[in-house]
């Protein structure tokens, strides 16, 4: 413990975010060790090629340059499941784990940092919270690692409790890697497989405010169900019936397959059952939009995130309403420190993929469409692919690396560890006309 004091005393003068992007900046570069290790590799990958896929696994994206069957061993493959469960439980989540296991407290500076990356209700204890984070995360891939082994098992597989357990982190962590060489479109009409993934990546996408918050009313019924849960489960739900038939209108797919790539785009798990690249330009909008859309804050995915869609859908209600004092979804009012901040991150978000889809317009030869899906793919955390992540030039690869990492810890938090200060308020003027 006295190691943990004496680096959080070498950090304390850096603001939360910045602690945070040098946390995940450092597991990269132990990853990058690691991977680059003889142990490691089956065939000679290329340092770029190791720094996308350990990008990728930490952001739990998925994209990867190549089958991980092929290019890493299994010590290789453990290197890149261990990132994506660091990636997706979060900077300081295990070592507070252990703070609190070990019956101490967390200092202040850590709680401060905890929060800043947990997007949660103010009524939370951080320290109950990060608790169940972890006894969730874990009895839930426990779970769905005994289902998955006894499909497996069913189906044939070799080693199918090994199969099982790293199918299921990357599920539950919304990562996507998979070690067959085609992926799960192995399991494209295999319902029980479909349903379970579909399981694990809702439970790490929704966030691990839900199910404390369901936790809470189990054991105390006066526990009223916060509002960020209603909004989550609103948004997800009507991503996942709208998206789902909006793909189906101009598709040959079944509803199972259609559900089945809805659901991973919009929970950033990047999964797929069937050929991406030969999908419609409508099955592709959708595809893109659930992406962009993303999970929920404090769960394992990415994108713009479920709540903030309902601040910018409430913004919307607002002004056509012409009410401007105050923001509403669900009649019930959003405070405006959340409105900022959520029309902050969308903006941010929309304005980073604008950059990196002009970037990869200059460095790559594959047509426009292609080029916007695999950048909304690599911010959002995704891992869905129309089949140009090998072909990338080094320069592609370098961008979209950039881009996981930058969906990982969100474009304006990168921009708040830069420049947020604590000097006195620029006065501005307001003669704007709209």
């Amino acid at each position: 413990m006295k190691i943990i004091d004496n680096i959080e005393k070498h950090f304390s003068k850096l603001e939360s975010y910045q602690v945070i992007i040098l946390g995940f900046l450092t597991y990269i570069i132990c990853g990058m060790i690691a991977i680059s290790l003889p142990i490691a590799q089956k065939v000679h990958v290329g340092i770029v090629d190791n720094l996308f896929n350990i990008t990728s696994a930490l952001s739990t994206t998925g994209l990867t340059t190549g089958s991980i069957s092929e290019l890493y061993t299994p010590f290789g493959k453990l290197v890149l499941l261990t990132m994506i469960q660091l990636g997706a439980i979060g900077y300081m989540t295990i070592t507070s784990f252990f703070i609190l296991s070990s019956g101490n407290n967390l200092s202040n500076y850590r709680t401060k940092i905890l929060r800043t990356e947990f997007t949660m209700p103010e009524n939370f204890n951080i320290r109950e919270f990060v608790r169940n984070i972890i006894i969730y995360t874990f009895a839930v891939e426990l779970f769905g690692t005994f289902l998955l082994a006894l499909e497996f098992h069913k189906l044939g597989y070799a080693k199918p409790l090994w199969s099982a357990l790293f199918h299921c982190v990357s599920a539950f962590s919304t990562a996507g890697f998979s070690i067959y060489g085609q992926g799960l479109t192995l399991f494209r009409d295999d319902l029980s497989v479909n349903l379970i993934i579909a399981f694990l990546c809702y439970a790490g996408a929704i966030g691990f405010i839900i199910p404390m918050d369901i936790y809470k009313k189990v054991v105390d019924k006066n526990h009223n169900i916060t509002f960020t849960t209603k909004v989550i489960l609103f948004i997800t739900a009507l991503v996942c019936v709208g998206g789902t038939a909006l793909y189906l209108i101009n598709s040959d797919h079944n509803i199972l397959a259609a559900f089945f790539q809805v659901m991973s785009a919009s929970t950033t798990a990047g999964f797929n059952t069937v050929n991406i690249g030969a999908l419609s330009t409508t099955s592709l909008s959708v595809l893109i939009a659930a992406m962009v859309i993303g999970a929920s804050p404090s769960g394992t995915g990415g994108g713009i995130k479920t709540t903030s869609i309902s601040v910018l859908l409430g913004v919307v209600q607002s002004v056509m309403r012409g009410q401007f004092k105050q923001i509403c979804f669900l009649n019930r009012t959003i405070p405006f420190n959340r409105v900022f901040t959520s029309i902050a991150a969308a903006t941010t978000y929309i304005f980073t993929l604008i950059i990196v889809v002009y970037l990869l317009t200059l460095t790559e030869p594959f047509s426009f469409l292609e080029i916007c899906f695999e950048a909304a793919s690599a911010l959002g955390t995704v891992g869905l692919s129309m089949g140009i992540t090998a072909d990338l030039s080094m320069w592609g690869k370098i961008i979209l690396s950039i881009a996981m990492f930058l969906g990982r810890v969100g474009p304006l938090s990168l921009g708040i560890a830069i420049f947020k200060s604590q000097s006195n308020v620029i006065p501005c003027k307001s003669d704007l006309a709209t």
